[in-house]
């Protein structure tokens, strides 16, 4: 399993853009993807990846819920 985001700023043609990465399940594995969001120096774009980190955060939390909650009981199946 693999989880992890995050942002980066790239230079097209002498202007900064702003990307949103993140894991993405695809054809039985976990690949990275690249999102554009809008220019750096745009505050909505800013805002977007702000969200977007966050949204993506709280789904992986859900998910390790989820993992942590199935091998508990597992682990106590087995006792």
């Amino acid at each position: 399993m693999m989880i992890g985001c995050g942002y980066c700023e790239k230079t097209v043609r002498r202007r900064r853009y702003l990307y949103f990465w993140h894991y993405e399940q695809r054809g039985g594995h976990r690949k990275q993807v690249e999102e554009y969001v809008g220019p750096a120096s745009d505050s909505k774009a800013r805002e977007d990846v702000t969200r977007k980190v966050a949204a993506y955060i709280g789904r992986a939390r859900e998910e390790m819920d989820r993992f942590v909650e199935l091998a508990h009981r597992e682990m106590i199946a087995r006792e």
